[in-house]
């Protein structure tokens, strides 16, 4: 689809690249994406039936990723920036935009920050959907032999004080190199589609030329430094569906199984056989459960007005 309007705002000292895509008179859903992927990863095949439903869809960039601001130079490992941070990135798009209030779906990393922003800013939230998320990525209970691992709670401090040299972190940026990652977070059940995922990247590569070098570590950094959310979930007040996928091996299905429960009144979609991914035929399925989950929550709105 082509964006009705497109360009860089001023959101928190930086730049944040957006797009737009139907009519602004419609309520606004914002997309938000996940760690070291650019806004286009959300297709046309996500983004269409958001159009047809009447929402006013907006995706952007991720500060250190795209079209956004790299922040290479100024970013520290001891001082990173965290996902408190990128939450406001989104509010102040949402200022920029002159959206009072909207929906916001996150994914992986994207549904982190659109937990923020439902904790901190609840009166600009509408409704929260969370896909392939979780309330606290380094949570010692998600991984069985680590528990009562002295190490792992040191993860942060490690991040700030160590460098590390490694292509997980720090991976090539080839074309086929983010291919070849989005093959292992597909999972088994549904076909890889590498047609597909190479048009994406080499989009993202070789044309935008937004594929930042250190945004996958940068923004881990963040993650890290953000801790829990666990303890703040409930003071979530937007109706909010989470989705996960039973085969995901980025982002274990444990993860759901501890946060969602912890959110008041939060739906749980489960995907059988999905990944970290979200392949067209996952979409056949969880599109029409996003869209339903965001006219509900208009409708729960409107009659406690």
């Amino acid at each position: 689809m082509t964006p009705t309007l497109a360009g860089k705002a001023p959101c928190n000292n930086i730049e944040i690249y957006f797009e737009t895509f139907g009519e602004k008179q419609n309520p606004a859903i914002v997309l938000i994406m996940g760690l070291d992927a650019q806004s286009i990863m959300f297709t046309n095949d996500f983004i269409e039936p958001l159009v047809q439903a009447g929402y006013y869809v907006i995706r952007f960039d991720n500060r250190d990723i795209g079209l956004s601001t790299w922040l290479n130079d100024s970013w520290h490992r001891r001082k990173p920036y965290t996902l408190e941070d990128m939450a406001k990135d989104t509010i102040e798009l949402l200022d920029y935009l002159s959206i009072s209030q909207a929906h916001i779906l996150g994914v992986s990393m994207g549904g982190m920050i659109a937990q923020r922003i439902a904790i901190s800013y609840s009166h600009r939230v509408l409704s929260l959907v969370s896909i392939m998320s979780s309330g606290y990525i380094l949570d010692p209970q998600t991984v069985p032999f680590l528990k009562g691992r002295p190490f792992y709670p040191l993860i942060p401090f490690f991040l700030r004080n160590f460098t590390f040299k490694s292509k997980i972190i720090f991976p090539p940026v080839t074309v086929e190199s983010y291919v070849s990652t989005y093959r292992r977070l597909n999972g088994k059940t549904f076909p890889f589609n590498h047609t597909h995922l190479r048009t994406i990247f080499t989009e993202a590569i070789e044309n935008r030329k937004g594929q930042n070098p250190r945004a996958r570590f940068q923004q881990f950094c963040g993650i890290a430094a953000s801790g829990s959310r666990l303890h703040e979930l409930a003071k979530i007040k937007a109706p909010t569906l989470i989705v996960h996928g039973t085969e995901d091996p980025l982002i274990p299905p444990v993860h759901a199984t501890i946060y969602a429960p912890k959110i008041p009144n939060a739906k749980m979609l489960w995907v059988k056989g999905m990944g970290h991914q979200l392949p067209k035929p996952v979409l056949e399925t969880v599109m029409p459960a996003i869209i339903e989950h965001l006219s509900s929550s208009i409708s729960d709105t409107t009659d406690k007005n």
